[in-house]
């Protein structure tokens, strides 16, 4: 039921998209050399957690160029807690389905007269096409592909299977006068002080303040990315075996306590992190020496604070590129079928291992400089 209701989804996104493109084309004038100097512009980016952080570059990027610009964003539900913090955003427009709530949010939004509406989505979008066409926006910009006729600039779009997805997205810059090539794109996530106080309480009260954090993360999407509570088992007591000064913290949602308790069960060094929000999520990752994860919108954050990872992957398609943390040391744990029980502990483990001895050779040198400084 569940399938043929996404099939009918899916035909129906693809009749509208058709339909707007006869009746709702645009191709406006746009000045060679736009710029972004006391702009407003607003971003679309209603889609999942992970894809509003790896378009945080684009924000950051502009800002430093252009202070005077002014951003908003359409964002959605279960994605805008990812922005709460941002000094880069000044409006969140919060996007549902319900069609009077859409209509409010559309009357508003044409009221701030965006000089750039850009559609941060690399995949046409439904959503995106209409709030595109109906903001009112002076330009629109977006990535080409099925929706391009709803904007008046038509990014050429990098290959998936050979760009990572931020430097995919940063293209966007271009036509506001910034080479994405000449930054230093870094994804970017701001922690409330009330998360890193609630992570400080709870190490303290532990008494793991003082201990090698290494954190594991359990959830992600879907249960063909749960590695298994065996396997988990099996990962935490070979790091512990080796390494008898770390501590292990579990990280999961709310749906999955079972599985964290179960995982934790009669392993000394294994704490099971307080269920909590997305912000102090982001904090305790901050404070890890290593993350394993199976969950890209984690391994986004890790990449934000510099945190190496160790990443499992179902990757059934060779032709799209897997969202590996950008910038940021990682190890790549890959099964080609959609079941990621399939990964052997002993392959994470050596995986771990080998961005431990990686990370502790880092610090090192970082050590070396500064005492040499």
């Amino acid at each position: 039921m569940k399938g043929a209701l996404k099939t009918l989804e899916r035909g129906f996104r693809n009749l509208l998209l058709q339909f707007l493109r006869v009746v709702a084309r645009r191709r406006r004038s746009v000045p060679r050399h736009a710029s972004a100097a006391g702009a407003k512009i607003l971003f679309i980016r209603q889609d999942r957690i992970g894809d509003v952080l790896v378009s945080t570059p684009v924000f950051s990027a502009l800002k430093e160029r252009y202070p005077d610009c002014t951003l908003d964003i359409v964002l959605s539900p279960g994605n805008h807690v990812v922005l709460a913090n941002s000094p880069h955003i000044r409006k969140r427009w919060i996007y549902t389905k319900a069609p009077m709530a859409s209509l409010r949010l559309l009357r508003n939004i044409r009221a701030e007269r965006y000089d750039f509406v850009i559609d941060l989505m690399d995949n046409a979008s439904a959503t995106s096409t209409v709030i595109l066409l109906l903001a009112g926006g002076r330009w629109n910009i977006g990535l080409a592909k099925e929706n391009s006729y709803a904007c008046d600039i038509a990014v050429p779009l990098k290959s998936r299977k050979d760009s990572h997805i931020v430097e995919r997205i940063a293209e966007l810059l271009r036509p506001l006068g910034i080479d994405p090539s000449k930054e230093h794109l870094s994804i970017k996530y701001f922690i409330g002080q009330d998360a890193h106080d609630e992570v400080n309480r709870f190490l303290e009260a532990t008494g793991k303040n003082r201990s090698a954090l290494i954190g594991v993360n359990i959830s992600a999407g879907s249960d063909t990315r749960f590695w298994g509570i065996a396997n988990y088992r099996g990962l935490i007591e070979r790091m512990i075996a080796g390494h008898p000064d770390m501590t292990v913290v579990l990280l999961g949602k709310a749906q999955d306590r079972g599985r964290l308790a179960d995982i934790a069960a009669g392993i000394g060094n294994a704490i099971v992190a307080p269920e909590t929000s997305f912000d102090a999520f982001a904090a305790w990752i901050s404070r890890f020496a290593i993350l394993v994860t199976p969950d890209t919108s984690a391994v986004h954050l890790a990449a934000a604070f510099g945190i190496p990872a160790v990443v499992l992957y179902v990757q059934s398609n060779p032709d799209l590129r897997i969202w590996e943390p950008y910038g940021s040391p990682h190890e790549a744990v890959i099964t080609t079928v959609d079941d990621l029980s399939t990964i052997p502990v002993q392959e994470v483990h050596a995986a771990f291992e080998k961005l431990w001895l990686r990370s502790r050779g880092d610090a090192l040198t970082r050590d070396m400089a500064r005492g040499r400084a």
